[in-house]
């Protein structure tokens, strides 16, 4: 929207209107026949354009306006998909290693501002070894990759060192335990969503811990490739001894719990279909309605498709009763909302 005063005796003859990204040139595209999900495509290349100026920022309504490392790392494989932000990302993993203070820890904001917190927390500050990944695999380049490797290594080694028994965002632990489930509904009224915070945590750890082994491997390193992988293997198990019950039943249930140990690969295989279940039961509860946030709002409809139950992803994308994708295009938006 623009606001237009005029003063005197001028007159509004007309008006130009130049939409300013850096990314302007969509490069891949999608539609179906459901005209509300390919509102809902449109509304997310405009968020997009209208968030990539220079940082990915987080929205662009307000006067904030600021690089939140959480916000990138979720959207960034859509992103990629929409556009060719190699570029652009290149230059904000500069902004991401420009902030990361001498003991390893990342803050949520980049470039930072000093907003208040120097650990991002988990699903924030993962962004680091997340983003390149994904620039990885879309484009298959790993340039991005050896310069910012570093900078992942002391990441991974801040982790370890402030991780007690290997559970991040412990309560005995030192960083803080980061933004939870951000703007979840599950929770009593609060931001931060029901799931545990070390939960969060030490999965976010798990998953970090996996793609450094990935990362280490596509780069010809071997012997780190081999370090990382054992390293996942050590908090998986820290992961199941915490989280998961002799009956195989997973601790703070929640539907963003369910989905980031199905998607991360952290419970026993035994465990797996009385998670699917569970996962599908709270989803009927809610009355065919997801519940998470910014954590498990990406992870959710792959751990129901990649489990069997692309049915009620199918049932989740197209719901337009709120929460949902769809009731935002319902009530006219143009953009994606913050908020469900």
């Amino acid at each position: 929207y623009a606001r237009v005063t005029i003063t005197g005796k001028a007159k509004v003859t007309a008006i130009q209107s130049i939409p300013v990204s850096s990314v302007p040139v969509q490069t891949g595209g999608f539609s179906c026949g459901v005209a509300a999900v390919n509102r809902l495509v449109e509304n997310t290349v405009w968020s997009q354009r209208s968030n990539f100026i220079e940082i990915p920022t987080d929205c662009p309504q307000r006067d904030e306006r600021l690089g939140w490392t959480g916000d990138a790392q979720v959207f960034a494989p859509t992103a990629a998909f929409n556009m060719d932000v190699a570029a652009f990302f290149t230059k904000w993993q500069q902004d991401l290693a420009d902030t990361q203070h001498e003991s390893g820890r990342i803050p949520p904001i980049a470039p930072d501002t000093r907003f208040g917190h120097e650990d991002g927390g988990p699903a924030w500050a993962d962004a680091l070894v997340i983003v390149p990944w994904t620039l990885y695999q879309r484009y298959g380049d790993a340039r991005l990759l050896a310069r910012h490797y570093p900078s992942m290594q002391a990441w991974m080694a801040y982790l370890a060192e402030t991780s007690p028994g290997h559970i991040r965002a412990h309560p005995d632990g030192r960083p803080r335990q980061g933004y939870g489930d951000w703007l979840a509904l599950d929770g009593s009224g609060g931001t931060e969503g029901a799931t545990p915070k070390d939960l969060i945590g030490t999965a976010f750890y798990a998953h970090s811990a996996r793609l450094m082994a990935r990362i280490a491997a596509a780069l010809g390193k071997k012997k780190d490739a081999k370090r990382y992988a054992g390293l996942f293997e050590t908090i998986r198990r820290a992961f199941i001894h915490r989280f998961v019950t002799a009956d195989g039943l997973l601790i703070g249930q929640t539907q963003t719990a369910c989905a980031l140990a199905l998607r991360f690969g952290l419970l026993p295989a035994q465990a797996r279909p009385g998670v699917v279940a569970a996962l599908a039961r709270d989803i009927a509860t809610h009355g065919n309605h997801l519940s998470t946030g910014f954590v498990g709002t990406p992870h959710l409809p792959f751990a129901l498709s990649e489990n069997g139950r692309a049915d009620i992803a199918y049932t989740l994308l197209n719901q337009r009763a709120w929460p949902s994708w769809l009731y935002s295009v319902t009530q006219g938006a143009t953009t994606i909302w913050e908020r469900w």
